[in-house]
């Protein structure tokens, strides 16, 4: 065999070296994008929770720090999905353990948001996040999505219920301080 054959093998495992060492940092940099999350870091427990204001569908201002010094949750829901409706049917005993500081963010048209209210007869706010900009605040890609929010503003749980009885075992397991029993 000849030499520029040798050359050449040598500079095309050299090629294929380079191009795989590209592509892992590719891969590492969209590793760390999703771990971060396309619009920040995303929520994990311990963290403090974004705030938002917005309107519900009754036309009431929704403001997070209208709920300061409660444990709340975020239950992020779409009107197409289908766990979303078994999980917003159990909505009401959630609210109760929550005292009242459920919000629910319907990610779809208002219209669309309002039907899946007046079908399940829900008693909290709901907020219909048509351009999905509370939902980008918490990096919610998936639903249903609850998000668990402590009296300290703090980010206890993060996760998918399936079902209204998986949402209430987050709240259940998020402390409750001396001060949220009094509010």
């Amino acid at each position: 065999m000849s030499t520029p054959f040798y050359l050449s093998y040598a500079a095309l495992w050299l090629l294929i070296i380079a191009h795989s060492l590209l592509l892992l940092g590719v891969v590492r940099l969209v590793y760390q994008l999703q771990q971060e999350g396309i619009h920040g870091p995303r929520p994990v427990p311990g963290r403090e929770a974004p705030t938002f204001s917005s309107v519900d569908l009754a036309g009431v201002p929704i403001r997070s720090e209208d709920f300061a010094g409660r444990l709340r949750a975020l239950l992020f829901i779409s009107p197409s999905c289908p766990s979303c409706s078994t999980t917003v049917t159990e909505l009401q005993a959630l609210s109760y353990k929550a005292q009242g500081s459920v919000i629910v963010i319907c990610r779809g048209g208002r219209d669309a948001c309002q039907q899946l209210v007046a079908s399940q007869d829900l008693n909290v706010p709901v907020v219909a996040d048509e351009d999905q900009r509370i939902s980008q605040l918490f990096d919610i890609s998936a639903v249903p999505m609850a998000i668990i929010i402590d009296e300290q503003n703090l980010i206890q749980s993060y996760g998918q219920p399936k079902r209204g009885e998986e949402l209430q075992a987050m709240l259940a397991q998020a402390p409750i301080s001396q001060a949220a029993g009094v509010a």
